[in-house]
This record gives structure tokens, sequence and C-alpha cells, in this order.
């Protein structure tokens, strides 16, 4: 019979492996947004490129993994112009929505694909679109934003079964029954640029009067949920103030400050564990998306949706879902561009999961039915077992299903380099 003490200490450990289980989204999964910021050493810019890095040459070149690229003719004419200058400045901005789970959440995607812009063209004005408001319910998002609050607020998210809520377009609604100050900051310093409003996403029909400490004038509600206040010419500073209605209940979904005539706008809309199932509980998505507008949609759901068994995932099932999506967005956005991204090559239960290769299936038969495009990110990272070799490499977690901050960066540079190769490719075709 084991000694006492020695029970206690089994014990002990017993309730710590449960704790970690507890601590993850499904077994062997950590936590993305944590992962993001993750790296075993400080690495050059050349380690996410595959044309400078020998590490990387198992990747696919760029024109071999984007189908149904015609399908994004006003989107890649638009994107040449703004990368060969020839689009006029003021204009209405290029606006890039990038939907999906936690690789968007974690921010370094679309952070990398920004860099990538302002790298190749120094003088575009291009910014970060709405941040939910992930910090202020205890998760994790971007590392340069944050949200704080002297009250407690609590979160509502659509990629929790349990939880109810008003969403739009980010998943994810924060309340508080007295709501005090709340201190926002958005990683894009206002000096960097002024900015021209101020967006507040927040429940339709719970509106009530918000204001910015140091601006008199009230925000401007629509029916969709989604206030505006213009500035007028007035700068905001780099952490706002945001003052809550007082007396009732004070929801928030996400906060946006375009600056003064913007180029291009990329918004990280995604959310921990968010599926295409999910994001159909929405039930003010298409009018939110009407009121910011999209030149291009970028639908990345399908690694939460298809992290199970084999023989549970239903292909069916998930190509009725996106089409649900893609006929949504439409209703809202008519003149739309919509890109299908891939799953990544993951783990399942620590073992290699398939459900890669039928998601690839349903997205390629999308882009016939659909009249849409596809990334296939699955063989552009390097296809099956791919994330054991990018895990070696020091770009993927330890979970095999996530990345570090470098695997996120390298996808985000990636996804810049074929819409770009497309936009050239593109434009040669129709001159």
């Amino acid at each position: 019979m084991m000694a006492p003490d020695r029970m206690f200490i089994w014990r002990m450990v017993a309730m710590a492996c449960m704790l970690g289980w507890m601590m993850t989204d499904t077994w062997g999964q950590s936590d993305a947004a944590l992962e993001a910021e993750v790296t075993a050493e400080i690495r050059k810019p050349q380690a996410t490129d595959p044309l400078r890095s020998e590490s990387l040459s198992f990747l696919q070149p760029a024109e071999a993994v984007l189908f149904g690229e015609k399908n994004l003719g006003p989107f890649l004419q638009k994107w040449h112009a703004l990368l060969m200058d020839q689009g006029p400045a003021a204009s209405a901005p290029l606006n890039l929505l990038h939907f999906g789970g936690s690789h968007v959440q974690a921010g370094r995607i679309g952070w990398a694909f920004r860099q990538r812009l302002q790298a190749d063209r120094p003088g575009l004005t291009v910014s970060r679109g709405i941040l939910p408001p992930h910090r202020l319910v205890g998760e994790n998002g971007p590392p340069e934003t944050g949200w704080d609050s002297p009250s407690e607020w609590s979160g509502q998210r659509s990629a929790h079964r349990r939880h109810s809520g008003q969403w739009g377009l980010t998943g994810l609604e924060a309340s508080a029954e007295q709501g005090d100050t709340l201190r926002v900051w958005t990683g894009q310093p206002a000096g960097e640029s002024c900015a021209s409003s101020l967006m507040l996403l927040t429940r339709p029909g719970h509106i009530g009067h918000w204001s910015v400490a140091g601006l008199e004038r009230p925000f401007y509600a629509d029916s969709s949920g989604v206030l505006t206040l213009d500035l007028e010419g007035e700068d905001l500073p780099d952490t706002l103030l945001l003052i809550p209605p007082t007396g009732e209940t004070a929801y928030v979904q996400g906060v946006a400050r375009p600056p003064m005539d913007p180029d291009l706008i990329y918004h990280d809309l995604g959310g921990n564990g968010a599926s295409s199932a999910a994001w159909l509980r929405h039930p003010h998505l298409v009018p939110q998306l009407r009121e910011v507008g999209a030149d291009l949609a970028i639908l990345a759901w399908g690694i939460n949706d298809a992290h199970m068994a084999p023989e549970r995932f239903n292909p069916q099932r998930f190509k009725q879902r996106y089409t649900r999506i893609i006929d949504s967005l439409r209703m809202a956005c008519p003149e739309v561009c919509i890109l299908l991204v891939t799953n990544n090559d993951s783990h399942y239960k620590h073992r290699h999961n398939p459900n890669a290769e039928a998601v690839k299936a349903v997205m390629l038969d999308l882009v016939i039915e659909k009249k849409v495009a596809c990334w296939d990110l699955y063989e552009a990272l390097g296809g099956a077992h791919s994330m054991d070799q990018l895990y070696r490499e020091g770009m993927a977690a330890s979970d095999r299903l996530h990345f570090n901050r470098d695997g996120y960066i390298l996808i985000g540079e990636l996804l810049y380099d074929a819409l770009t190769r497309a936009a050239i490719a593109h434009e040669s075709h129709t001159e």
C-alpha cells in the first residue's frame, strides 16, 4: 500500500495536470496569443523570408498555392495600383477584414502584413482596424494593444457554446453593469497619423450615451450598434479614455480609430476557438459589415472545425456553413472579394490530423461553386507533417497546432507575397 505522503504527492501532481488541461482549449492545445510572442531566439529579418533562409526551402512558391485568383480581380487591381503608387491617396482606403480563430486573434499575421507594406511603400498610411476587447475580459490579444478599466467587465464570445451575445464583426462582447472609464491603446500612436474619427462597436439597442474624455461631442449611432465620432480636425491621445453610459449595462465589442486619409486598413478579427459555426451565431454581422465596408474578406476558419477525429469531421456540413457565411458577406457588401485560407497542418491528440486535406477539398470546390479564391496555406507551408518540420525550425508551438511569433510573421509575409504576385500577374494579363 502506498504511503500517505506519497499518495498526497501523486494527488497533487494529478491535480496540477488537470488544471493545466483546463487552462487550454483542448487536450494538447496551448494559448495561441501567448505562443505568438514566444520564440527560441532573436532572429534576423531573413529568418522568416523563404527566399533568404535555407531552413525554409521546403515552402512552396506563392504562385502554386493560390486558386481562383481571377475571382479577386477587383481587389487585385486596387492592390496593384496601391503598390505602384497609381491610386489616389485620399480616396476610400483598401479595407481588408481577416476572420478566423486564435491564429488571427494573436495579431501577428496582420502585423506582419502591414509591416511589409510599409517597408515596401514608406509613404503609405497603413492602419490597424477594429480592436476587439480581448484584454478587457482577460484574454490575450496583440501584445502592443491594451484595455484597462477600474470596473469588472465580463466577456461573452461566440466560440463558447454556452455564451450568448449580440455579436457583430468581432465575435466578442464585453459588458459591465456599472461601467467605469475604459482606457484603450491600439499600438498605433496618434502622432504617426492624425485620426479622422473614432468608431465604437456596441450592442444595438443599448447604445446609451458614450463619450470621450476631453471631447464634448456625442457619438453618432446607427441601428447596427456602430457609433462614430467625427473628430473635426482634433487629434486623439495615444491612450483613449472612453466613458460608458451611466445607470445601465455598458456593452463594447470593439474600437477603431482610422487615421486621416488611410491607404489601407487591415482588421484582425479572430477569436480563440472560433469556427465557421461560431460566426453563424452573429446576428449583427451583416449590418455591421455593411457599415464598415470591405474590399477583401479573408476567411480563415477551419482549424477548429476540423480539430477532431477524422471519422467525426463532416465535410459537407462544413461546406454548408461556409456557403452561408459567403452569402452573408455578399449580402452586406455585394462587391467584396473573398479569399478562403486552408488549414495549416496540425496534430490532434499528439498525432497528425488528416482533416486538413478534407478542408482543402471543400474550399477548392467553393472556388468553383461560389466564385471565390483560395490561398492554400496547407501546401504553402509544406503539406502533410510540415508542422513537425516547422517546430524543429523554431516556428511552431509545442502542440503542433499553433505557431509562435516567428511562425505567425512567416504566414503574414507569405500572404503578402501571394497577393502581391497575383496582382502583378493579373495586371500583366489585362494589359
